[in-house]
């Protein structure tokens, strides 16, 4: 350690690697990053060599020596050498800014804040920051300003969670203000087209077929059923309804053409009147203003269905929707 001591009288940079090579492969590992020093900077007589710098600092930053660590690092790090390694870079990165080094935290919190790792870097920022401190200036100014990010990310994204509760408060309760009026041809209309809820259509026909009214839904809302369940009562409720309801002329809610009115057209052909059967009628006051009125259904249901149903959970390759 004398001999490779730049400020020591016998200071010897070439002639110390011999008796540091020994007291490191005995495990000095003080020996160990002197070594990695003098590799990485070629002092003296030493070439600069990074490989043996890299090897001789991984081996003393094992060992807890900072020297060592902080040589790892700058190895690492320094994309034009053959060493350099990211992960290997980052560890060492962590290592260093654990020791204190605050260098290293600010360039390992700016990795993770371009990674996207926002929380992380603030963490390593505000780590390393120390308010009484002027050099801490920097690190602190940037740990405070993730610190501000996040806070203000938060508060929207509570607020937006508070919205979808909010909203799908009121889709339940509209929805359950209906089926306590009994009204089951708005309940389903409502479940199938506003708050699109399985499990609300699956109650809004369940408890029409209890109440023995099943008759006050339209056919429209069974062949949507039906490509909704694909099994279970709701399906066989659905299949009944259309098998009982079908008449020899007619080609299925949805496959007779794809153009405007063609459901509409169909339903004055076979009833010899415009509308839906019991659902012709129009919605009294009670429903809210921004739910449309049967004569809305008979017009846009196939073009709901075919937004909101084909694809995804549905099944995408039925005919109404490869069409």
């Amino acid at each position: 350690m004398t001999l490779s001591d730049p400020n020591d009288p016998a200071y010897d940079a070439f002639m110390s690697l011999r008796f540091l090579q020994q007291a490191c492969a005995a495990d000095e590992t003080a020996a160990c990053g002197r070594l990695a020093l003098i590799f990485f900077a070629g002092e003296g007589d030493v070439e600069r060599d990074l490989a043996s710098a890299a090897n001789f600092a991984t081996r003393a930053c094992a060992g807890q020596d900072r020297d060592g660590c902080e040589v790892a690092e700058a190895v690492f790090t320094n994309g034009d050498s053959p060493q350099f390694d990211v992960a290997k870079a980052m560890r060492y990165r962590r290592i260093n800014c654990d020791f204190g080094n605050r260098r290293s935290c600010i360039d390992l919190a700016h990795i993770y804040y371009t990674l996207n790792e926002y929380l992380p870097a603030e963490q390593v920022a505000l780590g390393a920051c120390k308010p009484a401190d002027p050099e801490s200036r920097e690190v602190c100014a940037f740990g405070r300003q993730l610190q501000e990010r996040r806070r203000k990310i938060e508060a929207q994204q509570q607020m937006q969670r508070q919205a979808a509760l909010d909203a799908r408060a009121q889709k339940e309760a509209i929805f359950n203000s209906l089926m306590g009026q009994r009204d089951y041809d708005k309940a389903l209309y409502y479940a199938l087209y506003h708050s699109r809820s399985v499990p609300q259509a699956e109650a809004a026909t369940l408890a029409a077929a209890r109440a023995g009214a099943l008759q006050s839904i339209p056919d429209d809302h069974f062949h949507v059923l039906e490509f909704w369940f694909r099994s279970g009562p709701v399906a066989n409720i659905a299949a009944s309804q259309i098998a009982s309801r079908k008449r020899s002329d007619d080609c299925g809610i949805f496959n007779c053409s794809n153009t405007p009115g063609a459901s509409s057209r169909r339903w004055e052909a076979q009833n010899g009147r415009a509308g839906m059967g019991a659902s012709s009628r129009s919605y009294t006051p009670s429903l809210p203003a921004y739910v449309p009125s049967s004569a809305d259904v008979r017009q846009q249901v196939r073009n709901q269905y075919r937004q909101y149903h084909c694809g995804g959970a549905v099944n995408s390759s039925s005919p109404t929707c490869r069409r």
